[in-house]
């Protein structure tokens, strides 16, 4: 279908300035930059959000919480519907006010969500998790209330016949940009205590510059919104002073029976990095000793604790320096790797390295070289900077480089190979920064991870993995089940006798020692001395003859001996317990669909925690969009509309359009993330590249679909675009990983580049579309595309944890396909 011309759009001032007074105060260069400043900081106020919701709560929540807060924008849908003349009036007015009543609501709701006592954390049954839900919804609901103000301002601007959609939509997006691209840099010079004060403050400052408020009572509200939020930004400590749910690591700082006190707190852009004191022995002896031992005089020597995010936890030991100061780490299950090699000073690489306790116990073996990598920029300040004199007898040990990376890209740019490569529960479950739309993602457990370990392992070398299990046995399992076929890709016909596994006594934790060569009878002997003395751990599998009944899944599983018998283990065995690869790098999720109403009562007493709380999160969204955003839409457009007969196909086109963007985002963030070499550049750059050339796109939309006639061919390039760079471009990027950052940043940057163009022309089109032939249904498909902004990120986790990220990003190419045959008298 040809395109149809739109009316021309202008730069300056726009029409109907007589009809409504006010406006005459917004040409489309102040509607721009009001965009701009509202769309930046509407991103740097949901980041800073997840921050503290992360802090709060278990890591892997914070996208729940903060995809409900994104109804906000599906009920700005209705209130631009009830005020959309009134609004239009008076924009500059209304942008004041809006912007004031945003960022009020924000610093307001953001502070009750953090000082609540009654927000809970997940629970570890099924009834526990939906009380756990339901005590944090309601404050989930009132975060809704700050982006209902922003997705007002913004659909107003978008919504107005007399200013450009494509020129306003433009600006968003690159406000948008600019928001992602220096939130996450900021973290590393101020706290999220005192960026969200900040960015409020400089919202309404912004807003107040551009539009100029005429009336004494419209400058009094600016005068007295930006004191009170001066005066939040001074007791921002106060006033955004997380309570810790009970059971949580610092919820012990309330007990004055444990002498826990939290002594310093700094924000990372990835975390929430918490040191706290300790009584001088580690509190969970009785239960998880393998990880503390049993030497008296070495339990006095933990001083320090450090947590992340309230939950990850490392004890930093007190060593001053003296070997003897380290007597008894060579009782714990750490030590490990170091009774599995012949090597006297061995060569060892630490991912993750928290406190040093890794370091130390390499220390103790006295290892040649330690290569400490760790991601947190927080936690490298502390052990470098803040906590200098506590750290540095190891930290400035010449034996020791400590860099600031991401373990994996560290090891896949560098050819060096080590003795020990040591995993010692590196994670937090948690999710990309800033992203509300991921679910427990960790590239240091897939496939692709172990085939890199075991190259950079020298002949004799092995590695520790080291992590909670479950009963019955999953986490460690699937570390098993994937350190198994890395090993048959490497070659290896018996995996049985590469690996060792040792288990606490309680089950509560496994070692996980995986070798090139297979374990020599010295070895296995010296292994099994040190765990003979150790009451806390044994070990629990070995090279050797095999048992006629195998104790636990370990055992079991590697007493298979075929490729097709552990294919068939996997299988049938009632977790997921396959191994995780780059496409679908879950590791954290074991189970299955199907676990929601299982019928073996084993399983039902164990909660898969994303399928319900996916399913709690899609029932709540869509009861509240139904209740809050399409009924009144369809009450209030009752009386008809001059396009009310394509109202089916506007839908599906504004839906459409929210479920295909956000699929694409998300899959892009995932697919560059580990390419860029820190999960935040996934943010830095690989977001900020997007909404940056979808803005372009925007801007261009009119040219574009006039070359490629019309909006359907435009859909086609995407998919041509789309499927191009899946085949032939993202298989390469692993081997380019060696290049300097810039150019890793360039490649990712041209590779969006066409996605986001043709990404651009969609919604503004849309818009105009609905502008020329019936203006009034236009905050209507604003609501509908809000509604659906905030379920296609649910529906995109479900795709991409079921399927993988490749499948998510390759259903964003049915679903342009649908949109572009949805606009009637298609662009």
């Amino acid at each position: 279908m040809a395109a149809t011309e739109p009316p021309p759009e202008t730069g300056n001032d726009v029409s109907g300035q007589e009809a409504h007074p006010s406006f005459a105060h917004l040409s489309s260069t102040k509607a721009g930059a009001s965009a701009f400043l509202v769309a930046g900081a509407t991103l740097s106020l949901q980041i800073l959000m997840h921050r503290i919701v992360s802090a709060k709560l278990l890591n892997n929540y914070a996208f729940l919480v903060i995809s409900l807060t994104m109804l906000g924008f599906a009920i700005s849908g209705v209130v631009l519907t009830l005020l959309q003349e009134r609004i239009q009036k008076r924009l500059a007015d209304s942008l004041l006010i809006g912007s004031c009543l945003m960022a009020v609501s924000a610093v307001a709701g953001i502070s009750l969500f953090a000082t609540s006592m009654t927000v809970a954390g997940a629970g570890v049954t099924r009834v526990a998790l939906v009380k756990s839900f339901m005590a944090w919804t309601p404050y989930a609901l009132l975060l809704t209330v700050p982006f209902a103000f922003a997705g007002t301002m913004l659909g107003a601007l978008l919504s107005d016949e007399r200013l450009p959609t494509r020129r306003v939509y433009f600006f968003d997006l690159v406000g948008s940009a600019v928001g992602s691209l220096v939130i996450l840099p900021l973290l590393r010079f101020a706290s999220v205590e005192a960026l969200i004060p900040g960015m409020a403050m400089v919202l309404v400052a912004g807003i107040g510059l551009i539009v100029r408020p005429r009336s004494a009572r419209l400058r009094g509200l600016l005068a007295l919104v930006f004191l009170a939020l001066l005066v939040v930004f001074q007791q921002r400590n106060e006033v955004f002073s997380i309570y810790f749910p009970e059971g949580s690591m610092l919820a012990r700082t309330r007990d004055p029976k444990l002498r826990y006190v939290l002594e310093y707190t700094q924000w990372d852009p990835l975390a929430r990095i918490e040191v706290s004191s300790v009584p001088g022995a580690a509190p969970i002896t009785g239960r998880l000793a393998s990880l503390f031992g049993e030497n008296r005089a070495f339990l006095a020597r933990y001083k320090k604790l450090i947590t992340q995010n309230n939950y990850a936890f490392t004890y930093a030991v007190d060593y001053d320096g003296r070997p003897e100061s380290l007597t008894g780490i060579e009782e714990t299950i750490y030590a490990s790797a170091y009774y599995a090699i012949p090597v006297l000073r061995p060569k060892v690489a630490v991912i993750g390295v928290g406190g040093g306790f890794d370091i130390l116990t390499a220390l103790r073996f006295d290892a040649s070289k330690v290569t400490a990598i760790e991601i947190n920029a927080a936690t490298v300040d502390i052990l470098t900077n803040v906590y200098k004199d506590y750290f540095h007898h190891w930290v400035s040990d010449p034996r020791v480089t400590l860099a600031n990376a991401d373990g994996r890209h560290h090891l896949s740019t560098t050819r060096e190979t080590f003795d020990v490569i040591q995993l010692s529960g590196v994670d937090s479950y948690s999710g990309t920064p800033g992203a509300a739309h991921v679910f427990s993602e960790n590239y240091l457990y897939t496939a692709e991870a172990f085939d890199l370990y075991l190259h950079r392992l020298t002949d004799d070398g092995v590695i520790n993995m080291m992590r909670f299990e479950h009963h019955p046995e999953r986490e460690m399992l699937r570390a098993l089940t994937t350190a198994v076929a890395a090993l048959r890709r490497l070659g290896v016909d018996n995996p049985r006798d590469h690996i060792v596994t040792l288990t606490e006594r309680s089950g509560e934790f496994t070692a996980l020692l995986v070798k090139r060569r297979p374990f020599t009878v010295a070895e296995l002997a010296r292994l099994q001395a040190w765990a003979a003395a150790r009451p806390s751990f044994a070990i629990s599998a070995e090279p050797g003859p095999l048992r006629a009944r195998p104790t636990n899944a370990y055992q079991a599983f590697l007493g298979l001996g075929q490729a097709r018998l552990e294919r068939i283990f996997i299988n049938e065995y009632p977790f997921d317990i396959a191994p995780s690869t780059d496409d679908k790098p879950f590791f954290f999720n074991f189970s299955f669909w199907w676990h929601l109403f299982p019928e073996n009562p084993a399983i039902w007493a164990e909660v898969p925690v994303l399928q319900t709380s996916l399913v709690f999160l899609s029932a709540l969204v869509v009861l509240v969009a139904v209740a809050a955003v399409l009924l009144p839409l369809a009450v209030l457009l009752h009386r008809g509309a001059s396009a009310g007969r394509h109202r089916v196909r506007l839908a599906t086109y504004f839906s459409f359009v929210a479920f295909g963007y956000l699929a694409i985002e998300i899959a892009l963030m995932q697919q560059f993330g580990l390419f860029l070499g820190h999960p935040n550049f996934a943010i830095s750059v690989v977001l900020a590249a997007l909404l940056l050339f979808t803005g372009i796109g925007s801007l261009f939309a009119d040219s574009i679909v006039r070359r490629l006639s019309n909006l359907r061919f435009v859909a086609f390039l995407l998919a041509f675009v789309i499927f191009g760079e899946f085949f032939f471009a993202f298989p390469n990027l692993p081997s380019i990983l060696g290049l300097p950052f810039g150019w890793r940043a360039a490649i990712t940057a041209v590779l969006i580049l066409p996605i986001g163009l043709c990404l651009g022309v969609f919604l503004p089109t849309g818009i105009e579309w609905m502008k020329r032939v019936s203006p009034d249904l236009v905050p209507w498909a604003w609501g509908v595309n809000g509604v659906f902004s905030v379920l296609s990120p649910l529906v995109a986790v479900a795709i991409s944890t079921t399927l993988g990220i490749s499948a998510l990003l390759l259903c964003a190419v049915p679903a342009y396909l649908v949109v572009s045959f949805s606009l009637p008298e298609s662009a």
